[in-house]
This record gives structure tokens, C-alpha cells and sequence, in this order.
């Protein structure tokens, strides 16, 4: 048996061998090598540790030129809350429904207030009107009552010299039944008979056509000289017509003559008659 040849004298398989060591150790110290500090990386490391003076516009590509880029876009873009979407719109349609709320109080309240000073105005206005409307009224009432007591004395004054004046001119008043027993009869015969006269004389025409009858009381009043002083009206007929043609009878008749001997302490004389009208004569006579 020939003797086996060593395999390391062997060159074909002694620089296989030789290169798969070399490989295994380059191998070896490719995986398990430990990074050796460098001078160079650790100046890259501390530059890209410094916050950068101005963060670039696009934050998407913050990664590139800042340290907390790969947070910023996310951080920037991630919810306020943890709570649910809709939870999170709920919420805040009841805060700005209660911010609603609070601003519509808010308004209600000024607008009361507005309101309160508005009738706190108006009641210190209508106070006012009313206390010079009062003032007013009471100067009124005072003016009336001192105009009233002015009409009072001025009346009593007047009644009080009308009861002088009566006293001195001695009135007389006679009616057609104390006329026979009086000083004036004879006078008052006379102004009856003139009056009848110029009565039957101017007769009124419509009178006569209408057939109307009445009496009429009347009361004259003669001064001493017979002029006639005034011609009262005391009872109607109820006809415009007879009360008229009654008055100008006696205007008619008038002057009636001076007051004769009898009578001279007489300054006035009132007679009160009655005036008869007959539409069956168509005459009228004085009693």
C-alpha cells in the first residue's frame, strides 16, 4: 500500500484552506466587530443634535434637518383629545350651545335693564307732568275761587244798593186786582183802556187767520214820567205770535202820561196784567 501524501504539501489544497481562513476571519470581523469612535462621527452626531435656528416649511420632510421631525407632521396633524370624533363634536355643540345660551341671558338682562331704566324714566317724567299738572289746577282753583268771591262781593254790593235805590225811588208793584183799591187806579185805568185800544188796532193777521187764543201775563215797568222801562215776560200764551202782539200793545200805547197827584211818592211803577186773546171776536182785552 503506497503511503498517503500529506495534505499540506498538497498547494492546490493548502490555498483552499489558507483563503477560506482568510474569508472566515473577514467574515468574523464584519458581524461581530465593535464600531470604533470616530472623530469625524462624533462631530456628525453633534451637528445633527442642534435644533436648527429655522424649521423647514414642509414639516414632512422634517426628519432630514430636525431632531423631532419624525413627531412634528404627526404631532402637528394628531387629535386634541383622546375622546371619540363624535363625542368630540357633541362637546362642542354644548359648549356653543351654552355659550348661546349665556350670551341670550346676557342680553335679556341688559335689555331688562334697559327696559327698567326706560320705566324708571317714564315714571319720573309722568311723576313730574302730573306734580306741575297739579300745581297748575291748584292755580286755577285758586284763581277761581278768588274770581268767585270777587262775583260774590260784586253781587252783594249790587243787591245791597238795588235795596238802597228801592228804598229811595220807591217802587211800587200792582196787580190787576189791587188795582181798584190803589192810589193808581185811576192811572192804571187809563193805561188799560190805551193799551186795549192800540191791541184791537194792530190785531195780528196770522192770529186772526189761525183762530189762536191765549193769555199772556206780562209786567211793566213805567217811570214817574210814563216811559216805559222794561217789558217782562211772566207767563206765555204758548203762541210766539200772541206773546209778541201783547209787548206791542204796550209799546204802541206808550208814553203813557206823568204820574198824577197820588202818585207822587212814587218814582216806579210795575203792573203786572193779563193779556187775553179771543179768536172768536178777533179782539183782546186787558185785566
Amino acid at each position: 500500500m503506497p503511503l498517503v501524501k500529506s495534505w499540506w504539501k498538497d498547494p492546490v489544497f493548502s490555498t483552499a484552506v489558507i483563503i477560506a481562513a482568510i474569508l472566515h476571519t473577514l467574515i468574523l470581523t464584519l458581524q461581530f466587530g465593535m464600531p470604533q469612535e470616530n472623530s469625524a462621527q462624533t462631530k456628525e452626531i453633534a451637528i445633527s443634535l442642534r435644533t436648527a435656528e429655522k424649521e423647514p416649511d414642509h414639516v414632512d420632510f422634517l426628519a432630514q434637518t430636525h431632531q423631532d421631525g419624525s413627531g412634528q407632521f404627526r404631532e402637528a396633524h394628531k387629535m386634541s383629545s383622546d375622546m371619540p370624533a363624535p363625542m368630540i363634536e357633541q362637546k362642542a355643540g354644548e359648549e356653543q350651545q351654552e355659550q348661546q345660551s349665556t350670551d341670550l341671558t346676557q342680553q335679556q338682562q341688559e335689555l331688562s335693564f334697559e327696559e327698567k331704566v326706560l320705566m324708571t324714566t317714564l315714571s319720573w317724567q309722568k311723576q313730574a307732568e302730573d306734580a306741575k299738572r297739579k300745581k297748575i289746577q291748584e292755580q286755577l282753583n285758586s284763581q277761581f275761587q278768588a274770581k268767585a268771591a270777587m262775583v260774590a262781593s260784586l253781587e252783594a254790593q249790587y243787591l245791597q244798593r238795588q235795596k238802597n235805590f228801592s228804598r229811595q225811588q220807591k217802587i211800587k208793584t200792582v196787580d190787576g186786582i189791587q188795582a181798584k183799591q190803589d192810589v193808581s187806579a185811576a192811572y192804571l185805568e187809563k193805561f188799560r183802556q190805551k193799551v186795549e185800544f192800540y191791541g184791537n188796532k194792530f190785531y195780528p193777521e196770522a192770529a186772526r187767520a189761525q183762530r189762536l187764543s191765549g193769555e199772556v201775563r206780562l209786567m211793566v215797568i213805567l217811570n214817574s214820567n210814563g216811559g216805559i222801562r222794561a217789558i217782562r215776560l211772566i207767563d206765555s200764551s204758548g203762541h210766539a205770535i200772541l206773546d209778541e202782539a201783547a209787548k206791542a200793545s204796550v209799546r204802541k200805547s206808550a208814553p203813557y202820561g206823568c204820574f198824577d197827584a197820588n202818585m207822587k211818592e212814587i218814582s216806579e211803577l210795575r203792573i203786572i196784567r193779563t193779556w187775553r186773546f179771543d179768536p172768536a171776536e178777533a179782539e183782546f182785552e186787558v185785566r
